[in-house]
């Protein structure tokens, strides 16, 4: 194959030379002769191509479009971002994915990107942060105020109110972007991780709904015009620098989705709930199936 194929092209032939949801992981072993080049789990599918595209669309932006135009040097630079904003568990994840896409027949010829990997592997993972739950914030709507700028407050603001993971906050703008007063004030965020989705009613906090709502409006022309991507990437120093002046530990925008968890379960309580009502309530909000899960976010 020819090494100057697009990289839109090269995330068909991921989907085409990875896909092995539904095959049997142990008779591909035996069909290749050792470890099947294939993804046979639908949330590790979904994980490394959803890597793979964010790859491609930062690129993108920088006007390399092929797969002969990605040098050593803007590889290893994209990679060592990647892990300076990351915790080890997750760069770890991310080479993974790269080693299964730069596997695939539209990279075969780039033996030197995949070299990359291999020879600054441990680099990586020492720039990287220590990998560990993630904390909530004591004061998360100080920390949200110090933020510098009012797209990446509004980010934290519905990640805070709706226990929405970081790459769900769009999911959750484009569930409001046509929102109309006197409709049911429902958010849907579909095929978040693991490719659930989750429904948030918000009938009994309307006060909560509408202070989302416009965070949302405030976000959408920021993300229209620059997208997402990169407005996510600027959030991260601008909220770490902000937990520091609050003298919070920072462990990431996930600590909004434990605060929300921790909040809800309170609430429902004081509604009257019982504890496994309320449990059962927040594991259903935060998009999870065992009750266990949510129970280490509320204890934590």
């Amino acid at each position: 194959m020819s090494k100057h194929h697009s990289l839109e092209y090269s995330l068909e032939v991921f989907k085409k030379d990875l896909y092995g949801i539904g095959e049997s992981k142990h008779e591909a072993k035996k069909v290749y002769g050792g470890k099947s080049p294939k993804i046979h789990s639908y949330e590790t599918y979904s994980r490394y191509f959803g890597i793979a595209k964010e790859f491609k669309d930062k690129m993108h932006e920088e006007a390399i479009r092929r797969t002969n135009q990605v040098s050593e040097e803007r590889f290893e630079r994209y990679l060592k971002e990647k892990a300076e904003r990351s915790t080890k568990r997750t760069i770890k994840l991310i080479l993974s994915a790269f080693r299964k896409y730069l596997s695939t027949s539209s990279w075969r010829k780039r033996e030197d990107l995949r070299e990359v990997i291999n020879n600054l592997y441990h680099y990586f993972l020492g720039l990287a942060g220590e990998s560990g739950e993630a904390l909530p914030f004591s004061n998360p709507e100080r920390v949200i105020g110090k933020m510098k700028q009012p797209q990446h407050q509004a980010i934290a603001t519905i990640q805070l109110l709706t226990g929405a993971r970081i790459d769900d906050v769009p999911k959750v703008v484009e569930s409001l972007r046509n929102w109309r007063s006197g409709e049911r004030p429902i958010i849907h965020i579909l095929k978040s991780k693991g490719g659930r989705d989750r429904w948030l009613d918000y009938e009994d906090r309307m006060e909560q709904f509408n202070t989302v709502l416009e965070a949302v409006q405030l976000l959408l022309p920021f993300i229209d015009e620059k997208g997402w991507r990169k407005i996510k990437e600027e959030s991260y120093p601008d909220l770490r620098r902000a937990a520091a002046k609050c003298k919070e530990s920072y462990t990431g925008s996930h600590a909004f989705r434990v605060n929300y968890a921790q909040r809800r379960y309170k609430e429902l309580l004081e509604k009257g709930l019982s504890e496994k009502e309320a449990l059962k309530k927040v594991t259903q909000e935060l998009g999870h199936n065992r009750t266990s899960v949510a129970k280490g976010y509320i204890y934590r």
